[in-house]
């Protein structure tokens, strides 16, 4: 049976191969195609500067024609081009599988591998990472088409399950991958922002671009649409919690819920990272032409 994130690159995959991914990151070691103004280096396509001669510099790179006419030894520099590797980090937590009807881990699942291709596409390595308490599984770094439907699989074989810290596995992410790069975080967020913050701090310390990825239900965002009155389940915890929605309650959740959100970009804001937020009844697709494209996280290529 093929799962939503593999169906999701079947289906999408000619349309993804038609946008562009725009992030910034920092620059790698390895050579790539992402070119990075203002640091110059001995060799590349693009000339930027000179510097003065130094022994044992390659004097394929000396630039005659000044030398003619100043009489001075400059070497050509030129425009540094590195890879940037795109890290999407997807929240693997139950609360992500919450309301079962709601299509949320699904929607997730699309939207990940969708960028995927898109980053790929543009050029940029990869890698795709399920985020759980002591147990994520992360794909190899993928550089090429065939990594998507790796990184497909990665998502269909790892369900929603289990507790999550959410802030505090952004931090060991970004304490043992120092290399930098574009963090794109798929989650709920449904947490405080307080326990989000120390983990978008260690990604930025990193030089890590940020983007918080936001994915709801349509019953979190309008619970009377799936329950007037019960008991709510915590997926994580099991903690139950007798409800009734009568319309000061509904009234109340929506300010709360605003207010949540408001906090949460706020954060964003503060470490320089990108906050927004999307419905899981919004198709994948939807979501990147209209609402990351309004971003500027991707772009139609020319």
């Amino acid at each position: 049976m093929t799962g939503p994130a593999r169906a999701a690159a079947a289906r999408l995959g000619a349309v993804a191969a038609r946008l562009g991914l725009h992030v910034r990151g920092r620059m790698g070691a390895r050579p790539g195609e992402q070119r990075f103004p203002g640091r110059p280096q001995p060799s590349g396509l693009e000339m930027e500067a000179h510097s003065a001669y130094a022994p044992g510099d390659d004097l394929r790179h000396l630039d005659w024609n000044l030398y003619g006419r100043l009489d001075t030894l400059l070497m050509r520099r030129f425009t540094a081009e590195r890879e940037v590797v795109v890290h999407i980090l997807v929240d693997g937590s139950a609360s992500m599988g919450t309301p079962p009807g709601d299509g949320k881990w699904t929607a997730t699942a699309e939207l990940a591998i969708v960028l995927a291709a898109i980053a790929i596409g543009s050029r940029y390595a990869a890698r795709m990472v399920i985020l759980r308490d002591g147990a994520h599984r992360a794909s190899l770094v993928h550089r090429r088409r065939a990594g998507i439907a790796h990184m497909a699989e990665l998502l269909d074989a790892a369900p929603p399950s289990q507790r999550l810290d959410l802030g505090q596995a952004l931090g060991e992410y970004a304490h043992r991958h120092t290399e930098g790069g574009a963090a794109l975080v798929l989650s709920d967020f449904l947490l405080e922002p307080a326990a989000l913050e120390p983990g978008v701090v260690a990604l930025r310390r990193r030089g890590y671009t940020v983007y918080l990825l936001q994915m709801l239900g349509p019953s979190e965002m309008e619970p009377a649409r799936a329950l007037a009155s019960g008991e709510l389940v915590d997926a994580e915890s099991g903690e139950r919690h007798a409800v009734a929605f009568d319309a000061d309650v509904l009234a109340r959740y929506g300010v709360l819920l605003a207010a949540h959100q408001d906090a949460m970009r706020a954060l964003a804001a503060r470490h320089r990272a990108t906050w927004a937020s999307f419905s899981s009844e919004t198709p994948a697709l939807e979501i990147v032409i209209r609402d990351l494209v309004r971003l500027d996280l991707v772009r139609a290529r020319r």
